[in-house]
């Protein structure tokens, strides 16, 4: 089903792109398709002890009424939105369907960790193309350690934008795309030393049917992702730096949707008093 929806979502998303008639619902089915994907994996997220991705699958349904409400409207805003979500859509979705490109991507991104895992002073050994071990810890990098989502919705930001020069956006991809690989390779390799060494094994065990240590869930599913989410707002930050019309849209967007949740809110709160 979540390669129906991803594909469901990069057809849209490319009409929406492509052809100018009715392009406003392509748009809604691209945006309903990533939702329903979101959602449909939540239970996965569950089992595996994620936090992130449940609750964005939460307020995904909220930030979907007011998209697709707006673009109903023509919302210029809502509509550069979208521009944005449909590039990082076909940057990031031929990764994710079509084997050859997923397996050169992970195989690059495990031989790249797994030189620098070693250069920091530990033996790690591989077990399979794409599995490192060490110390009793397996793991497995699969398209999700590779960065590519980062990298693809913030090159999505970018393209995005209409009144931009070429130096800036160069200069904005020479940011992007380099830093976010390094700090990725960063991230996955200290988390691999961290729960294979151990760090957080003093840590309490929120979980409530765990079967093994809360070395993982500390690491991988607490501080890894609070570090990926920051610096994506970082980095966001940073463009808005380069690219002034940016941090225009920016507070735009974030004008639109506090303004039409708020109007939401009003109207449910009023419908359930009546």
């Amino acid at each position: 089903m979540s390669d129906v929806l991803v594909l469901g979502a990069f057809v849209s998303f490319a009409a929406f792109l492509t052809i100018r008639h009715y392009r406003n619902y392509a748009a809604v089915a691209g945006w309903s398709c990533m939702v329903l994907n979101l959602i449909t994996d939540t239970p996965a997220y569950f089992s595996d002890d994620n936090i992130l991705y449940p609750a964005m699958a939460l307020l995904s349904l909220p930030f979907l009424a007011v998209t697709v409400e707006r673009l109903v409207r023509d919302d210029p805003v809502i509509l550069q939105l979208s521009r944005t979500a449909a590039a990082a859509t076909l940057i990031y979705v031929p990764f994710i369907l079509v084997p050859s490109l997923r397996d050169t991507l992970i195989s690059t991104v495990v031989s790249q960790v797994f030189f620098l895992i070693t250069a920091l002073g530990h033996q790690p050994q591989l077990l399979a193309w794409d599995i490192i071990y060490e110390n009793g810890f397996v793991n497995q990098i699969i398209v999700g350690c590779t960065g590519l989502m980062a990298i693809a919705i913030l090159l999505g930001v970018l393209i995005g934008v209409e009144n931009h020069s070429r130096r800036q956006v160069l200069g904005a991809i020479i940011v992007v795309v380099p830093t976010l690989w390094v700090l990725n390779l960063l991230r996955v390799s200290v988390l691999f030393i961290a729960v294979s060494e151990r760090w957080f094994a003093s840590f309490p065990d929120p979980r409530l049917y765990a079967t093994g240590g809360a070395d993982f869930f500390w690491a991988h599913n607490i501080f890894a992702e609070a570090i990926a989410v920051g610096t994506l707002f970082a980095m966001v930050w940073g463009l808005c730096r380069i690219i002034p019309d940016l941090a225009v849209f920016s507070r735009e967007l974030a004008d639109v949707y506090r303004k039409s949740l708020r109007k939401l809110i009003t109207t449910l709160r009023n419908s359930l008093w009546q």
